[in-house]
């Protein structure tokens, strides 16, 4: 049996002009690429979580990312409105077992960090550091390249 078209199945090609191509004439029009965006490799891992009533976040994924054992002393200080975290032999903040970040009550006032609020954590683990930033940070930060987005001027 010879091969048959079915015309409500294959729909007709079209020429420049507009007019549709004989079948088995060899023209074929090419569909367009898309524009793929560059990918860039973030060097950094970040995580979102809430600070409990005792001033911990949980922190699995940037702890991981880092490399940290339990028991790691660490050094935390408060730069720029974020709280820095880095492992010091001298440090007097150890960290438990259970994965999560202790952010001292002094700290988290600093960069106006309340129970319950929503932060940013960055682990770099080139600088092999943890950044804790409120949220506000972000929004600061982010603020000029939403209104672009959004198509508008910065509120």
């Amino acid at each position: 049996m010879p091969e048959r078209i079915v015309t409500g199945l294959v729909p007709p090609e079209a020429t420049g002009t507009g007019s549709p191509v004989e079948v088995g004439s060899g023209e074929r029009r090419r569909l367009p690429l898309p524009v793929i965006a560059e990918r860039r490799e973030l060097h950094v891992t970040y995580g979102m979580t809430r600070v409990d009533a005792s001033g911990r976040v949980p922190a699995a994924s940037v702890l991981h990312a880092l490399q940290w054992p339990p028991g790691q002393n660490l050094t935390i200080r408060v730069t720029s409105g974020a709280v820095v975290l880095q492992p010091d032999p001298g440090g007097i903040h150890p960290l438990p077992n259970t994965r999560r970040i202790k952010i001292p009550a002094t700290a988290r006032a600093a960069c106006g960090i309340r129970i319950g609020d929503t932060v940013l954590l960055v682990a770099d683990p080139r600088r092999d550091m943890v950044l804790v930033d409120p949220l506000t940070a972000v929004d600061q930060a982010l603020e000029k390249r939403h209104a672009m987005v959004w198509g508008g001027e910065p509120a």
